[in-house]
Parts: structure tokens; sequence; C-alpha cells
């Protein structure tokens, strides 16, 4: 049986026998015509091959039902898989979700806030480059439509779900004083306020348990290259003659990455038998963690709830329910124990 062609919703709405604004209402909400007028419109579009043009429709509109989503960089599984969940549930709340990455520089974060206003979306969920950021463009936005950041934040006053930093290191720390030699703390850029808090964890542990903090800095000032800059550094302290301890808590997982393959490269065997020259732990449970060899001891942030907590924020937002609101939402980490330490 051949498709009815209609190129206009006048055309498939006279076709269907409604008016335009009917049919308008029906894709905006198919529950909110009679059941009778819904079914004649279903029946019309199961023998014709026209599809509303959801797009123009949207521009037509103060607001439309898409939110933005902007992260640092989708090469980062990190983000991807936030960025994965966030999609699924914004889909499940009936919005239409529109991702774009800043590549990690910040006339490319700046872009992405513009041209998620000129597709006047209803609200947008930020994971902000942080110090990089251009804080009046965001700020700016933050008056235009309301955002949630997630995983880090500006300073100010919009909302913000993330990881516990605090909590997941100084836990990390813990485990690793009782299970064996007092970690080393493997720094990266501070790129974002996780850098930063991250380390005073560090630091605020070792401290509480009755050890000296040492800390491996970077010579980089600002780069998300992380294997690069922890293959580099642990390959020239190992051509030096050694490592400032035989126990190495690296910030964020792909650090760890590369600090392993270049042990590995120089023959060094890590992890938590007898006969390993050092263990590595870190923290992320990135996606690829488990998979490395031997398998990396890590802090699993909560993806699941990050991402719900995130979407739910700015869903009260829309609602205009913004007393409900909690400005800072800070989810705790799970220790994940495998064999690198």
């Amino acid at each position: 049986m051949m498709s009815m062609t209609h190129k206009t919703m006048e055309d498939f709405a006279r076709s269907c026998g409604v008016s335009r604004p009917t049919l308008s209402k029906y894709f905006d909400d198919p529950t909110s015509v009679k059941p009778a007028t819904r079914q004649r419109i279903e029946v019309a579009l199961r023998s014709s091959d026209y599809q509303p043009n959801l797009f123009a429709r949207n521009l037509n509109r103060k607001r439309t039902r898409s939110i933005g989503i902007v992260v640092p960089t989708l090469a980062d599984p990190f983000y991807s898989e936030m960025v994965s969940r966030i999609e699924l549930r914004l889909r499940d709340e009936g919005y239409w979700p529109i991702v774009i990455s800043s590549h990690g520089l910040r006339e490319l974060e700046v872009e992405a806030t513009r041209t998620i206003l000129s597709l006047k979306v209803s609200g947008a969920l930020i994971a902000p480059l942080g110090l990089r950021s251009d804080e009046r463009t965001l700020e700016k936005l933050t008056q235009t439509i309301p955002i949630v950041y997630f995983d880090t934040y500006l300073e100010g006053d919009t909302p913000f779900v993330g990881n516990n930093n605090s909590q997941s290191v100084s836990t990390i720390v813990d485990y690793l004083c009782r299970s064996g030699d007092a970690p080393v703390y493997f720094d990266i850029p501070h790129v974002n306020h996780n850098s930063r808090e991250r380390l005073n964890s560090y630091v605020g542990a070792m401290q509480r348990l009755g050890h000296e903090p040492v800390l491996i800095g970077t010579p980089y000032d600002y780069t998300w290259d992380f294997e690069r800059i922890g293959y580099e550094q642990m390959e020239a302290m190992l051509a030096r003659g050694g490592l400032p301890g035989k126990t190495i808590l690296c910030a964020n997982d792909r650090l760890a990455f590369g600090v392993m393959a270049a042990a590995y490269s120089q023959g060094r065997k890590v992890g938590r038998k007898g006969d390993c020259d050092l263990r590595i732990a870190a923290h992320d449970d990135h996606p690829l963690s488990r998979y490395t060899c031997p398998a990396l001891t890590t802090m699993a942030q909560d993806f699941a709830s990050m991402a719900g907590r995130s979407v739910e924020t700015l869903l009260a937002l829309l609602d205009e329910d913004d007393a409900t609101v909690a400005r800072k939402v800070s989810l705790d980490a799970k220790l994940v124990m495998r064999q690198s330490a």
C-alpha cells in the first residue's frame, strides 16, 4: 500500500479532518487532544509519509522542548558516559538533548553558549571548563535560561551536582595507608575545581593519619592530555633513578593509565602482591579502568546519580520550583579494589 504524500502541516491537517492548531497541539503532547481526535490523527500518520519539521516549529516558539548539554570533551569516556545517561533521561522526560563539546577551548565554550541560546533551548546542563571558562559569558547565560552545572562549577549561586571529592580522596588514602605504604600524590594541571579539591583532600587525609604529604607536581599549566602527562613524567622519574614512594595515588584514572604504561615500559611490576615494585591507585572509575593490566583500584563516581540529580534539578527549575532546588549536591564515591593496589 502506497503512503499518501503531504508536503505541509496544513495539507496533512486537512487530510485528517482536523485544524492545524489541533494537529500542532497533538505533536506537542498527544494526550492534550481528545481520544477520538488522537486516534484519527494516528490512523492518518500510519498511511502517510508526513513528518513534522520539529526544528522549524521550535524556532517559532519562545522556548523549545530542547535542552543544551555542554561538556569540555566527548573524547573522554567519563563525559561520554555522563552525556549518554543525561540524554536518555531527558528523552524519557519529553525533552530533546542538544550536545556540544568545547574541546577544552575557552573560545569554543563561549561559542557553545551562544549557540544554545540561538536555538532557544529551555535550559542547559553544563560541565564548564573551569579555570579557563569565560565567567561573564556563562553568568549571562544563567540570567537568561535555567542552568545546572555538573562535574565542576563556577563560583556563584548556580545549582551544581558533582562528586564529593573530600569524601572520595579521603576514603582511598585511608585504604592505601591501611593496606601498605602511604601514598605519594600524582597531581594533574588544575583545570577546574576538582583538581584542587582532590589535592587538598589528600593533604588533609595524610596529615590526619600522621603521614607527611608527598606531591608529584606537573610542569604543565593547562592541558587535558592527562595520559601523556602521566607517561612522560613517570618515564622521566624512572630514568632519573627512582620514585618518591612505592604507592602512587593519581588524581584521576586517565593520568594513571599513562603512569602504568610507563612503569611497564621500564620493566616495573604494578600490583599489590609481594613481588610487585609499586602500587598505583586513582579516582573516577573511568569506563576503561577495569581493563588495564592490572585492573586499576579507584574511587567510583556515581554516574547514575550525578546524571539523574542533574536532570531532576533542571526540571525543577523549569517548573519554576526554585525554592526546592539544592544549590550544591555532592555525591559520595565508592572504593573499587582491584589488582593494581
